[in-house]
């Protein structure tokens, strides 16, 4: 099921739940306090949809299980058709609607020109952009931003200097309740806690365990003074749009955390 939050005047948080991750949590030893076992446990793909004055463009495109209902929602907030399509990375839940998309949007194709397989992923003929690059929207400009901690090499990161956004990609993503979907992080009945990043960082971004954790908290903490986000818009937690600096913080003692276990598993 896909459907949508205005999270800010003319931004707009597009969402598909995915598969029950129940089982994950139920695993965990002790099972945490945040969880009920009557309420499903989500890990979403997140797209954000943003309408500027002049222009709009939405960054990933959920994934193929969620066509119809992205095209629908893009038919439902949009006036004229969508312009820019950013893909953050050539995976399926931030890819697989790009061509759908485009073909109803006649939207242009923007992605990351880091890396070296854009012609495997159909990417060459697309706007590549990252480091110094923006694209201004009218009353909001986007920049294009190297990732620090990716999953694939053709991969980048957005932020917004208006509303001072930042779009992490697969960083700070976590998994929650049915009864939380759409919600802000300060809106849930519960903190977000280590053991909610522990779950999704110890199995995507795995490879924290060969770290100099050191150097991994030093460069968080250089992200951090570098972006000094209002908001985070992950894509594949909830959205952050209070002391977000905090939840930055957080991911310190993941990143030891997944050092000193064995990987906790996959996320398939």
């Amino acid at each position: 099921m896909t459907n949508s939050r205005e999270i800010l005047p003319d931004v707009y948080w597009l969402y598909e739940e995915g598969p029950d991750r129940s089982g994950m949590i139920e695993a965990m030893e002790p099972i945490p306090d945040w969880y009920d076992p009557d309420d499903p446990v989500y890990i979403p793909q997140c797209a954000y949809l943003i309408d500027g004055a002049e222009h709009s463009l939405l960054f990933d495109t959920l994934s193929p299980a969620s066509t119809e209902h992205v095209l629908a929602e893009l038919d439902a907030l949009l006036d004229e058709p969508l312009e820019y399509l950013v893909v953050s990375h050539p995976d399926v839940p931030h890819a697989g609607n790009a061509p759908a998309i485009m073909a109803e949007h006649g939207a242009e194709l923007v992605a990351p020109r880091y890396g070296d397989d854009h012609e495997l992923y159909r990417l060459d003929d697309a706007l590549l952009v990252g480091e110094g690059d923006s694209i201004d929207l009218g009353s909001f400009v986007v920049d294009f931003h190297e990732a620090t901690f990716l999953d694939a090499p053709v991969s980048l990161w957005m932020s917004e200097r208006t509303e001072e956004m930042l779009f992490p990609v697969d960083w700070l993503g976590f998994p929650h309740h049915a009864s939380e979907q759409l919600r802000f992080v300060d809106e849930l009945e519960h903190d977000l806690d280590g053991t909610r990043l522990l779950q999704f960082h110890g199995r995507v971004l795995f490879w924290h365990q060969y770290v100099d954790v050191d150097k991994v908290q030093r460069e968080i903490d250089r992200l951090k003074r570098y972006y000094d986000p209002a908001w985070i818009l992950p894509s594949h937690g909830l959205v952050i749009r209070d002391d977000a600096l905090a939840y930055m913080d957080q991911l310190k003692g993941v990143v030891e955390e997944i050092q000193r276990r064995e990987r906790i598993g996959t996320l398939g």
